[in-house]
């Protein structure tokens, strides 16, 4: 009878042994599911923060493109009429505008005479001038626009190629 007590001890602290070792990976386990389940709240948390504060910075530019085309329809005025009084008050219309745009942080960009960037400009036609220089632009068909550092619309030029 002993020696079956004794054979029950070391039966029961093998099993005890084991269900301590058992436990002790179900610990583990529900520990490293805990870390990675905090280190993915940390990185939405920080994700929905950058969208948020995205929003917030560039905030008014659906607006901003909307009037864009106002100022391309000024553009397309000045050029359209023959009156003088009726061009310089376009311009002065438009040359508020531009000033009213660039105190809310929005840039015209597209000049003729700068150098063809694919980032800024969009390429419409291209032409063979031997005057100009490889990639200058020659012509703009619409001016291109900064929000920020947003570029709310590409500049639409005629480039020289040579």
């Amino acid at each position: 009878m002993a020696k079956n007590s004794i054979k029950d001890k070391k039966v029961s602290k093998k099993n005890s042994n084991s269900e301590k070792i058992n436990l002790d990976n179900q610990i583990k386990d529900l520990e490293d599911k805990y870390l990675r389940l905090k280190a993915e709240f940390d990185n939405f948390r920080k994700r929905k923060e950058q969208e948020v504060s995205s929003l917030l910075k560039y905030e008014g530019k659906n607006l901003i493109k909307e009037f864009v085309s106002i100022f391309d329809n000024l553009s397309r005025g000045i050029n359209s009429y023959n009156d003088e009084s009726i061009k310089s008050a376009l311009i002065l219309i438009r040359d508020e505008f531009l000033r009213k745009l660039e105190l809310n942080e929005v840039t015209s960009f597209g000049q003729i005479g700068d150098q063809f960037d694919p980032n800024l400009h969009e390429a419409l036609t291209v032409t063979n001038e031997k005057s100009k220089s490889d990639d200058e632009i020659v012509e703009i068909f619409e001016c291109g626009f900064k929000y920020k550092d947003l570029i709310i619309r590409h500049a639409k030029v005629v480039v020289n190629k040579k």
